[in-house]
């Protein structure tokens, strides 16, 4: 019975891993992305490229990691004048547009703004490629 009971927990976690949130698994919306890049091109451009945060080797930093240690960081340390002025929506858009710029595919949930949400979010580099 215990056997049962511990092969059904592995699959039931296992089913969970398989459907939980990732950034090769549309963890964004096309509509979301395009509030982040409108929200980029407001506050952002004028010190930051999009190119710094595309490609391969971007990707690999944060290959791993979640959505929100991204997300977190964007938040705490941007806008370089005034870190934390956007709204939380404003940084997920964001995090959501350089998804979108890393060639992530889209999904039909917006990636939540809220922190539990956001560290539920593994972002995966094997399925995103070099724009």
């Amino acid at each position: 019975m215990l056997t049962t009971v511990g092969a059904a927990a592995v699959h039931a976690q296992s089913a969970a891993a398989a459907s939980a949130p990732t950034s090769s698994r549309g963890a964004y919306t096309e509509t979301q992305a395009a509030r982040g890049e409108a929200t980029y091109r407001a506050n952002c451009t004028s010190c930051h490229a999009t190119s710094a945060y595309v490609g391969d080797a971007f990707v690999r930093a944060w290959d791993g990691r979640t959505a929100f240690d991204l997300f977190e960081l964007i938040r705490t340390t941007m806008p370089n004048d005034n870190p934390g002025r956007l709204s939380r929506q404003e940084y997920a858009d964001i995090v959501a547009y350089m998804f979108k710029l890393n060639r992530f595919p889209p999904g039909e949930r917006p990636l939540p703004a809220d922190d539990e949400g956001l560290k539920q979010v593994r972002i995966e580099a094997k399925s995103a490629s070099t724009p």
